[in-house]
């Protein structure tokens, strides 16, 4: 199933599952990135999340998929090529 990670890029605050100042409201400000149960579907206008009649639909003109961040990987020091103090 995994998860999906999505940024707000809609320029405003968006509210998901209930309108503005409702307890079940989740205000997601702009830039903000939200976590939503997959698996994901691309429909080419929205990004379509969740399975088993949960399914939810962000449409592209509001969020973008957020990649995971890349990790340096970890080189070992560079060896001396002379092989011996100077």
């Amino acid at each position: 199933m995994g998860a999906v990670r999505l940024r707000n890029i809609g320029g405003e605050a968006v509210h998901l599952y209930a309108p503005p100042g409702s307890p079940n409201s989740l205000p997601v400000e702009a830039g903000q990135v939200i976590t939503v149960a997959g698996p994901m579907e691309d429909t080419g206008d929205a990004y379509v999340c969740g399975e088993g009649g949960h399914e939810r639909a962000f449409p592209k003109s509001m969020w973008e998929v957020e990649q995971p961040a890349t990790r340096a990987k970890k080189t070992a020091p560079a060896a001396d090529e002379k092989g011996g103090e100077s």
